[in-house]
């Protein structure tokens, strides 16, 4: 039985399966598979997909329905810009309220993206990416930071499964994890945000 679903909740659902490549750029998005995916009544589906045409991550044609966005290389551009000043701020504030079993939590989510970048799928690949960086930037304990940050990732990642075009770079993502874990459990602000920065722009 379809239940009712608190708007922010199937909100950021439907931004999950987005953003980890269950809907790929230019695919529509249909009302009903919604519904019965993520089981939503037609009033929250509705609703959800009107919150993500205003973050920029669904597309409203008039007549035609929801889809997901084309990715613009320029706006992408504009987005890492900003992403590099937001992400690498939240650096300071990540080594101040980290605890020794807090590093122990992001070694061991890194060394589950590792596994999957070894063994796993692009879905598999995505999730453990983002359980990673989500614990990262929780950290910051400053949770207006951690919404802008995913506000931006989410508008800049419609085309997912695009991230890794090879072994190689997804490999390089594996080593970035497990270096700004290493900067985390030295308490190097500095060098977590280089990190940061270098991932940020690292072609992929």
């Amino acid at each position: 039985m379809k239940r009712s679903k608190l708007k922010r909740s199937l909100v950021d659902e439907i931004a999950e399966a987005i953003q980890v490549g269950e809907y790929r750029a230019d695919e529509w998005l249909r009302q009903v598979d919604l519904e019965e995916k993520f089981q939503a009544t037609r009033f929250d589906v509705r609703s959800a997909l009107e919150a993500l045409v205003v973050r920029k991550v669904v597309q409203h044609v008039p007549n035609r329905g929801y889809k997901v966005p084309s990715v613009d290389p320029e706006m992408s551009k504009h987005q890492r810009d900003v992403r590099v000043v937001v992400e690498t701020a939240a650096a300071p504030m990540i080594i101040k309220h980290v605890t020794d079993s807090d590093t122990t939590q992001l070694d061991k989510l890194a060394g589950e993206f590792a596994q999957a970048a070894k063994s796993g799928d692009h879905v598999d690949q995505s999730r453990t990416n983002r359980a990673f960086h989500e614990a990262m930037f929780n950290l910051t304990k400053n949770p207006v930071m951690v919404e802008i940050i995913w506000l931006i990732r989410d508008r800049g990642r419609s085309a997912p499964f695009t991230i890794w075009r090879s072994m190689d770079t997804l490999q390089q993502s594996v080593t970035e994890h497990q270096k700004m874990v290493e900067a985390i459990a030295a308490r190097d602000a500095e060098a977590l945000a280089q990190l940061i920065e270098i991932h940020i722009r690292r072609p992929h």
